[in-house]
Protein backbone atom coordinates (compact mmCIF):
# COMPACT_ATOMS: atom_id res chain seq x y z
CA UNK A 1 0.00 0.00 0.00
CA UNK A 2 1.59 3.51 -0.79
CA UNK A 3 0.80 6.26 1.81
CA UNK A 4 -1.30 8.35 0.07
CA UNK A 5 -3.80 4.96 0.09
CA UNK A 6 -3.09 5.10 3.75
CA UNK A 7 -6.07 6.11 6.16
CA UNK A 8 -6.21 9.84 6.86
CA UNK A 9 -5.21 11.32 10.65
CA UNK A 10 -8.56 13.09 10.51
CA UNK A 11 -11.52 12.09 8.75
CA UNK A 12 -11.97 15.59 7.27
CA UNK A 13 -13.16 15.41 3.70
CA UNK A 14 -10.40 17.46 1.10
CA UNK A 15 -12.54 18.68 -1.18
CA UNK A 16 -9.62 20.34 -4.02
CA UNK A 17 -6.02 19.45 -4.10
CA UNK A 18 -3.98 19.16 -6.88
CA UNK A 19 -1.85 20.70 -9.28
CA UNK A 20 -1.98 24.93 -10.24
CA UNK A 21 -1.01 26.51 -13.21
CA UNK A 22 0.26 23.74 -15.67
CA UNK A 23 1.27 25.68 -18.72
CA UNK A 24 0.13 23.76 -21.82
CA UNK A 25 0.11 24.26 -25.63
CA UNK A 26 -3.04 22.81 -27.33
CA UNK A 27 -4.53 23.49 -30.72
CA UNK A 28 -7.86 24.00 -31.33
CA UNK A 29 -10.01 24.82 -34.40
CA UNK A 30 -10.82 28.31 -35.40
CA UNK A 31 -12.65 30.14 -38.57
CA UNK A 32 -9.36 31.24 -39.50
CA UNK A 33 -7.91 27.55 -39.49
CA UNK A 34 -5.79 25.94 -36.19
CA UNK A 35 -4.63 27.95 -33.71
CA UNK A 36 -2.26 27.09 -31.21
CA UNK A 37 -2.61 28.72 -27.60
CA UNK A 38 -0.76 28.67 -24.53
CA UNK A 39 -2.98 27.30 -21.61
CA UNK A 40 -2.42 27.74 -18.21
CA UNK A 41 -3.76 24.73 -16.17
CA UNK A 42 -5.67 23.74 -12.86
CA UNK A 43 -6.32 19.90 -12.39
CA UNK A 44 -8.13 18.87 -9.31
CA UNK A 45 -9.90 15.84 -7.17
CA UNK A 46 -11.46 15.52 -4.43
CA UNK A 47 -10.16 12.79 -1.47
CA UNK A 48 -12.49 11.49 1.02
CA UNK A 49 -12.09 11.69 4.64
CA UNK A 50 -10.82 8.18 5.20
CA UNK A 51 -8.31 8.37 2.58
CA UNK A 52 -4.43 10.09 3.35
CA UNK A 53 -4.14 11.48 -0.07
CA UNK A 54 -4.26 11.66 -4.38
CA UNK A 55 -1.68 10.39 -6.68
CA UNK A 56 -1.25 13.71 -7.86
CA UNK A 57 1.49 12.81 -10.53
CA UNK A 58 -2.12 11.31 -12.17
CA UNK A 59 -3.38 14.51 -12.88
CA UNK A 60 0.01 15.23 -15.48
CA UNK A 61 -0.82 11.77 -16.73
CA UNK A 62 -4.23 13.41 -17.67
CA UNK A 63 -3.13 16.09 -19.69
CA UNK A 64 -0.62 13.66 -21.46
CA UNK A 65 -3.91 12.53 -23.02
CA UNK A 66 -3.07 15.16 -26.10
CA UNK A 67 -0.46 12.86 -27.21
CA UNK A 68 -3.06 10.19 -27.96
CA UNK A 69 -6.02 12.37 -29.33
CA UNK A 70 -5.63 14.38 -32.68
CA UNK A 71 -4.73 18.20 -31.92
CA UNK A 72 -7.41 19.39 -35.10
CA UNK A 73 -9.92 17.69 -32.57
CA UNK A 74 -10.36 20.22 -29.82
CA UNK A 75 -12.19 22.97 -28.77
CA UNK A 76 -11.14 24.25 -25.55
CA UNK A 77 -14.99 23.04 -24.05
CA UNK A 78 -14.16 19.67 -25.44
CA UNK A 79 -10.31 19.79 -24.16
CA UNK A 80 -11.46 20.43 -20.46
CA UNK A 81 -14.40 18.04 -20.88
CA UNK A 82 -11.92 15.22 -22.05
CA UNK A 83 -9.64 16.05 -19.09
CA UNK A 84 -12.27 16.20 -16.69
CA UNK A 85 -13.22 12.70 -17.81
CA UNK A 86 -9.60 11.48 -17.52
CA UNK A 87 -9.51 12.82 -13.90
CA UNK A 88 -11.62 10.74 -12.77
CA UNK A 89 -10.59 7.53 -14.29
CA UNK A 90 -7.21 8.04 -13.15
CA UNK A 91 -8.53 8.98 -9.48
CA UNK A 92 -11.34 5.90 -9.18
CA UNK A 93 -11.31 6.96 -5.49
CA UNK A 94 -12.28 10.23 -6.15
CA UNK A 95 -16.25 11.51 -6.86
CA UNK A 96 -15.39 14.71 -8.16
CA UNK A 97 -12.88 16.68 -9.83
CA UNK A 98 -12.57 19.99 -11.28
CA UNK A 99 -10.68 21.73 -14.82
CA UNK A 100 -9.63 25.16 -15.08
CA UNK A 101 -8.01 26.51 -18.17
CA UNK A 102 -7.24 29.78 -18.91
CA UNK A 103 -5.68 31.74 -21.82
CA UNK A 104 -5.35 34.51 -24.14
CA UNK A 105 -7.56 34.52 -27.51
CA UNK A 106 -6.54 36.62 -30.47
CA UNK A 107 -10.25 38.19 -32.17
CA UNK A 108 -10.94 40.44 -34.69
CA UNK A 109 -12.50 43.10 -33.92
CA UNK A 110 -14.45 45.56 -35.27
CA UNK A 111 -15.90 49.38 -35.08
CA UNK A 112 -16.42 51.70 -37.81
CA UNK A 113 -14.18 51.66 -40.04
CA UNK A 114 -11.61 50.59 -37.42
CA UNK A 115 -10.53 46.74 -37.70
CA UNK A 116 -7.83 45.43 -35.53
CA UNK A 117 -6.55 42.00 -33.73
CA UNK A 118 -7.75 42.49 -30.30
CA UNK A 119 -6.78 40.04 -27.54
CA UNK A 120 -9.45 38.53 -24.80
CA UNK A 121 -9.12 36.68 -21.89
CA UNK A 122 -10.81 33.16 -21.84
CA UNK A 123 -11.52 30.97 -19.04
CA UNK A 124 -13.43 27.14 -19.28
CA UNK A 125 -14.16 25.05 -16.48
CA UNK A 126 -15.93 21.71 -15.47
CA UNK A 127 -16.52 20.75 -12.40
CA UNK A 128 -18.30 17.83 -10.68
CA UNK A 129 -18.76 13.95 -10.72
CA UNK A 130 -19.35 11.54 -13.54
CA UNK A 131 -23.55 11.75 -13.83
CA UNK A 132 -23.09 15.68 -13.21
CA UNK A 133 -21.04 18.31 -14.15
CA UNK A 134 -21.04 22.40 -14.40
CA UNK A 135 -19.81 23.24 -17.32
CA UNK A 136 -18.82 27.55 -17.56
CA UNK A 137 -17.49 29.50 -20.33
CA UNK A 138 -15.70 32.98 -19.19
CA UNK A 139 -14.76 36.30 -21.92
CA UNK A 140 -13.24 38.91 -20.41
CA UNK A 141 -12.78 42.20 -22.91
CA UNK A 142 -11.85 45.65 -22.43
CA UNK A 143 -13.62 49.02 -23.41
CA UNK A 144 -14.71 51.87 -22.62
CA UNK A 145 -17.87 53.55 -20.89
CA UNK A 146 -19.26 57.52 -21.08
CA UNK A 147 -21.51 58.58 -17.98
CA UNK A 148 -24.60 59.64 -18.93
CA UNK A 149 -25.18 60.97 -15.26
CA UNK A 150 -22.55 63.49 -15.76
CA UNK A 151 -22.85 64.37 -19.29
CA UNK A 152 -26.79 65.20 -18.95
CA UNK A 153 -25.29 67.81 -16.23
CA UNK A 154 -22.72 69.58 -17.70
CA UNK A 155 -25.31 69.81 -20.69
CA UNK A 156 -27.32 71.43 -18.37
CA UNK A 157 -24.58 73.77 -16.62
CA UNK A 158 -23.93 74.87 -20.46
CA UNK A 159 -27.56 75.52 -21.54
CA UNK A 160 -26.95 73.07 -24.60
CA UNK A 161 -27.47 69.64 -25.79
CA UNK A 162 -25.62 67.37 -28.01
CA UNK A 163 -21.91 66.09 -27.11
CA UNK A 164 -21.14 68.02 -23.95
CA UNK A 165 -18.34 66.31 -21.92
CA UNK A 166 -18.46 63.82 -19.07
CA UNK A 167 -16.23 61.64 -17.43
CA UNK A 168 -15.08 58.42 -19.23
CA UNK A 169 -13.90 55.05 -17.72
CA UNK A 170 -11.92 52.07 -18.91
CA UNK A 171 -13.66 48.93 -18.49
CA UNK A 172 -13.35 45.10 -18.44
CA UNK A 173 -15.97 43.54 -18.41
CA UNK A 174 -17.18 39.49 -18.45
CA UNK A 175 -19.48 37.51 -20.01
CA UNK A 176 -20.24 33.54 -18.55
CA UNK A 177 -22.11 30.90 -19.25
CA UNK A 178 -22.80 28.39 -17.20
CA UNK A 179 -24.62 25.24 -17.84
CA UNK A 180 -25.22 21.68 -17.11
CA UNK A 181 -24.41 20.39 -20.63
CA UNK A 182 -21.31 20.75 -22.75
CA UNK A 183 -22.27 23.50 -25.32
CA UNK A 184 -18.89 24.58 -27.34
CA UNK A 185 -20.10 28.76 -27.70
CA UNK A 186 -17.87 30.88 -30.52
CA UNK A 187 -15.57 32.87 -28.16
CA UNK A 188 -15.21 34.78 -31.13
CA UNK A 189 -19.48 35.43 -31.21
CA UNK A 190 -19.13 36.23 -26.84
CA UNK A 191 -16.13 38.69 -27.73
CA UNK A 192 -18.37 40.37 -30.16
CA UNK A 193 -21.59 40.23 -27.97
CA UNK A 194 -19.34 42.17 -25.41
CA UNK A 195 -17.65 44.81 -27.08
CA UNK A 196 -21.51 45.53 -29.05
CA UNK A 197 -22.56 46.64 -25.13
CA UNK A 198 -20.25 49.25 -24.10
CA UNK A 199 -20.24 52.81 -25.10
CA UNK A 200 -16.91 51.56 -27.50
CA UNK A 201 -14.21 49.04 -27.68
CA UNK A 202 -11.12 49.80 -27.19
CA UNK A 203 -8.18 48.81 -29.62
CA UNK A 204 -4.79 48.22 -29.55
CA UNK A 205 -3.79 50.70 -32.81
CA UNK A 206 -5.83 54.16 -33.42
CA UNK A 207 -4.53 56.42 -35.80
CA UNK A 208 -5.44 60.34 -34.97
CA UNK A 209 -8.71 60.35 -36.95
CA UNK A 210 -9.89 56.80 -35.76
CA UNK A 211 -9.75 57.84 -32.19
CA UNK A 212 -11.40 60.88 -32.62
CA UNK A 213 -14.10 58.80 -34.36
CA UNK A 214 -14.35 56.52 -31.81
CA UNK A 215 -14.54 59.30 -28.71
CA UNK A 216 -17.68 61.39 -30.42
CA UNK A 217 -19.43 57.77 -31.03
CA UNK A 218 -18.71 56.70 -27.48
CA UNK A 219 -20.04 60.03 -26.21
CA UNK A 220 -23.25 59.74 -28.79
CA UNK A 221 -23.68 56.15 -26.43
CA UNK A 222 -23.39 56.90 -22.48
CA UNK A 223 -23.98 53.82 -20.13
CA UNK A 224 -23.96 53.43 -16.53
CA UNK A 225 -22.21 50.24 -15.32
CA UNK A 226 -26.12 48.68 -15.28
CA UNK A 227 -26.81 49.41 -19.01
CA UNK A 228 -23.70 47.25 -19.36
CA UNK A 229 -24.02 44.23 -17.52
CA UNK A 230 -27.97 44.12 -18.53
CA UNK A 231 -27.34 44.66 -22.12
CA UNK A 232 -24.62 41.89 -22.14
CA UNK A 233 -27.28 39.70 -20.75
CA UNK A 234 -29.26 40.28 -23.06
CA UNK A 235 -27.35 40.03 -25.70
CA UNK A 236 -25.98 36.63 -24.74
CA UNK A 237 -29.31 35.36 -24.62
CA UNK A 238 -30.10 36.72 -28.40
CA UNK A 239 -26.87 35.24 -29.75
CA UNK A 240 -27.05 31.57 -27.82
CA UNK A 241 -30.22 30.89 -27.38
CA UNK A 242 -30.80 27.66 -29.32
CA UNK A 243 -28.11 26.00 -28.10
CA UNK A 244 -28.37 26.94 -24.45
CA UNK A 245 -30.04 23.84 -22.67
CA UNK A 246 -33.04 25.42 -20.06
CA UNK A 247 -30.75 24.93 -16.73
CA UNK A 248 -28.23 27.78 -18.13
CA UNK A 249 -27.18 30.98 -16.49
CA UNK A 250 -25.80 34.25 -18.34
CA UNK A 251 -23.99 36.10 -16.41
CA UNK A 252 -22.03 39.82 -16.69
CA UNK A 253 -20.08 41.47 -14.89
CA UNK A 254 -17.73 44.99 -15.36
CA UNK A 255 -15.01 46.55 -13.26
CA UNK A 256 -15.03 50.16 -14.20
CA UNK A 257 -11.81 51.93 -13.38
CA UNK A 258 -13.42 55.28 -12.74
CA UNK A 259 -11.33 58.24 -13.75
CA UNK A 260 -12.80 60.87 -10.92
CA UNK A 261 -12.84 58.92 -8.31
CA UNK A 262 -10.19 56.95 -6.05
CA UNK A 263 -12.61 53.91 -6.06
CA UNK A 264 -13.92 52.32 -9.05
CA UNK A 265 -17.51 51.32 -9.75
CA UNK A 266 -18.68 46.83 -9.81
CA UNK A 267 -21.86 45.71 -11.38
CA UNK A 268 -23.18 42.08 -11.94
CA UNK A 269 -26.27 40.90 -13.71
CA UNK A 270 -28.05 37.36 -14.13
CA UNK A 271 -30.63 35.74 -15.94
CA UNK A 272 -31.59 32.31 -17.03
CA UNK A 273 -33.70 31.44 -20.01
CA UNK A 274 -37.11 31.28 -17.91
CA UNK A 275 -36.02 35.20 -17.03
CA UNK A 276 -34.87 36.13 -20.20
CA UNK A 277 -37.31 34.91 -22.90
CA UNK A 278 -39.89 37.74 -23.21
CA UNK A 279 -36.38 39.85 -24.65
CA UNK A 280 -37.06 41.44 -27.89
CA UNK A 281 -33.60 40.08 -29.82
CA UNK A 282 -33.80 41.95 -33.12
CA UNK A 283 -32.66 45.30 -32.04
CA UNK A 284 -29.39 43.52 -30.18
CA UNK A 285 -28.84 41.41 -33.02
CA UNK A 286 -28.98 44.10 -35.30
CA UNK A 287 -25.90 45.75 -33.96
CA UNK A 288 -23.97 42.58 -34.31
CA UNK A 289 -25.11 42.75 -38.07
CA UNK A 290 -26.94 39.82 -37.88
CA UNK A 291 -30.64 38.86 -38.11
CA UNK A 292 -32.47 36.35 -35.89
CA UNK A 293 -32.41 33.69 -38.35
CA UNK A 294 -28.60 33.48 -38.30
CA UNK A 295 -28.06 32.80 -34.71
CA UNK A 296 -26.29 29.66 -33.99
CA UNK A 297 -28.67 26.51 -33.97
Amino acid sequence: MEIQDRPSDYPIPVRRVGFSGVLRRITIKSPEGHVQLTARIDLYVEVSPDRKGAHLSRNIDAINLLERIPEESWSLEGFAEALHKELLELHPYSSSAVVKLKTTYWVPAEFLDIKGLEPVSVRISVSGGKERKTYSTSVTVKGLTVCPSAQTTTSQLLGQGGLTPSHVQKVLLKGNVRSERLSVLRIEEMATCLWASLSAPSFTLLKRLQEGELILTAFRNPKFAEDVVRETVARLWCRFKDVLPPSSTIMAEVLSLESIHPQDVYAMAAGTPQDLAGIDCAPLLCKLGVNETQVPS
